[in-house]
């Protein structure tokens, strides 16, 4: 087990709170990304971005320093709607 999953697997445990997870759809989620390039100026970690737009509370998404690439991936797991 990588480092990655296992963190996958304590965040998708930690929320778990009987109520469902608000998931940003695939449009807000292009628009967020096109602007995260301010925030990038601004020294904002991507991840830290993606919480702050869509007031979601991650701390490993908010804290990592992982390639967007592997950021975007754990993104669309997690709270991008699938249609």
């Amino acid at each position: 087990m990588t480092t990655q999953t296992a963190f996958e697997h304590i965040v998708a445990f930690a929320d778990r709170n009987d109520q469902p997870r608000e998931l940003v759809t695939q449009e807000d989620f292009d628009l967020w990304q096109k602007d995260y390039t301010w925030d990038a100026l601004y020294g904002i970690r991507y991840g830290q971005s993606f919480c702050n737009r869509f007031n979601i509370s991650n701390n490993l998404l908010y804290y990592s320093t992982w390639p967007p690439e592997q950021m975007d991936h754990y993104i669309k797991k997690h709270y991008i709607e699938r249609s």
